[in-house]
C-alpha cells in the first residue's frame, strides 16, 4: 500500500502539470495538491462521492496498481484501464469495501469532488471565523 496516491493530474494554462495526491491520516482523506489545495474530509465523506459518482467494476478488470488503505475493510486504488468504448486508457479510482463489489469512476470525476468540498469546508472555516471576530 503507497503511504500517498496520484489522484489525478491535469495540464495547467500554462503547460505545467497540477497533481493531486490523496492520503489517509488516522480516519482522515487529506487531498492535496501542487496548487496548494490542502485539506482534509473524513473517509464517510470519500465514501460518499465514490458511491455517489462511480458505478460497479466489471469483475473481469484485474485491480492493480498503487491503493490506500482507508481501514475497515476499504481501500482506494488508482487504475489504469482501456475500456472497449475508449480510445485510450483512463485513469480510474476505485473504492473497495468489504462484502460489496469494487465501484470505479473517472478519476478526474471524483477528484474535482474531492477538490470541492476541500475548498467549500476551508471557504466555511474562513467565513465562520470572520463572522464570530465581527460579533
Amino acid at each position: 500500500m503507497a503511504e500517498r496516491l496520484l489522484l489525478d493530474e491535469r495540464i495547467r494554462a500554462d503547460g505545467s502539470v497540477a497533481r493531486c495526491w490523496g492520503s489517509i491520516e488516522g480516519d482522515r482523506f487529506r487531498v492535496c495538491e501542487d496548487d496548494g489545495v490542502d485539506g482534509t474530509l473524513s473517509i464517510a465523506a470519500l465514501d460518499r462521492v465514490m458511491c455517489r459518482y462511480a458505478r460497479e467494476l466489471d469483475t473481469a478488470v484485474v485491480l492493480d496498481g498503487e491503493s490506500l488503505d482507508a481501514g475497515a475493510g476499504r481501500t482506494l486504488r488508482r487504475l489504469r484501464h482501456r475500456a472497449a468504448v475508449d480510445a485510450e486508457a483512463r485513469d480510474y479510482l476505485v473504492w473497495e469495501r468489504s462484502g460489496a463489489p469494487p465501484i470505479a469512476v473517472i478519476a478526474t470525476m471524483a477528484t474535482a469532488a474531492l477538490r470541492y468540498l476541500v475548498l467549500r469546508l476551508a471557504d466555511e472555516r474562513v467565513h465562520g471565523e470572520s463572522q464570530e471576530s465581527e460579533g
